[in-house]
């Protein structure tokens, strides 16, 4: 048989099988133009790529022989045509296949249900403070004495539930990050400003107001977290792609 008709032959495969062929050729001309880079880097050439098959298929046989693993040419063309096939199946046991359903909706709405806690506890905290119902408004007097405390609270608790709402709305998530990382560090300051307040011994044991200050990092690892789906997974279909990057 000619050349040309295995040509012919492996395009009319390609032909049937179009989407199986199509993702593993994609494959194989990303990894055939990285094969390229690597020998131009050292030669200062570029070879074509039956050239690069055929010297592909070599260095595989001389590995497979230095390992013991495959012996022939035959084997060796076996092996790079079944490399990019779907991995058979394992078998689970039930309590894997739950752990697995569970892992995967935990991942798909763990985000989501981060993002709307952080917005409920922002409106919540902030719609105390313009009401003077908030029990930080004492440590938040005596920290920020250069500004007026009657105006200074409620704008905070504005601003807080501004936070909250912004981050319930997928498309204001940006300012509610903006907010956020501005207010956090303002937050810091009775640690500083007040350690007598917020240590019993400085600067490990903390106080009742300490915890409440240090548990921001928590709030600030939760904002970086969201911060990084903003991006990502606006469609639903997208969601299964973006929560394996997640």
């Amino acid at each position: 048989m000619s050349e040309s008709n295995d040509v012919d032959l492996a395009l009319e495969a390609f032909h049937t099988d179009k989407n199986e062929a199509r993702a593993l050729i994609m494959k194989w001309a990303v990894a055939t133009v990285a094969l390229q880079d690597i020998v131009n880097d050292r030669k200062d050439s570029r070879p074509s790529w039956p050239d690069l098959a055929q010297a592909a298929t070599k260095w595989l046989e001389d590995y497979g022989k230095s390992e013991g693993k495959w012996k022939s040419h035959q084997e060796v063309s076996l092996r790079i045509s079944t490399m990019g096939g779907e991995p058979e199946p394992v078998p689970q046991t039930r309590l894997e296949q739950f752990d697995e359903k569970l892992s995967l909706w935990m991942q798909r709405y763990g985000v989501l249900s981060l993002r709307w806690s952080l917005g409920i506890v922002f409106v919540w905290f902030g719609a105390l403070k313009p009401f003077g119902l908030s029990p930080a408004a004492g440590l938040v007097e005596k920290t920020v004495t250069w500004f007026p405390f009657d105006y200074f609270f409620p704008i905070l608790g504005v601003w807080e539930v501004a936070i909250g709402l912004c981050l319930m709305f997928r498309p204001l998530l940006r300012v509610a990050l903006v907010l956020l990382f501005l207010q956090m560090p303002g937050t810091a300051l009775p640690l500083l400003l007040l350690p007598d307040i917020c240590f019993t011994h400085f600067p490990y044991a903390l106080t009742l107001e300490g915890q409440y200050i240090i548990k921001n990092l928590t709030l600030i690892s939760a904002g970086i977290m969201v911060g990084g789906t903003v991006r990502m997974g606006k469609k639903r279909r997208d969601q299964r792609r973006v929560t394996w990057v997640l």
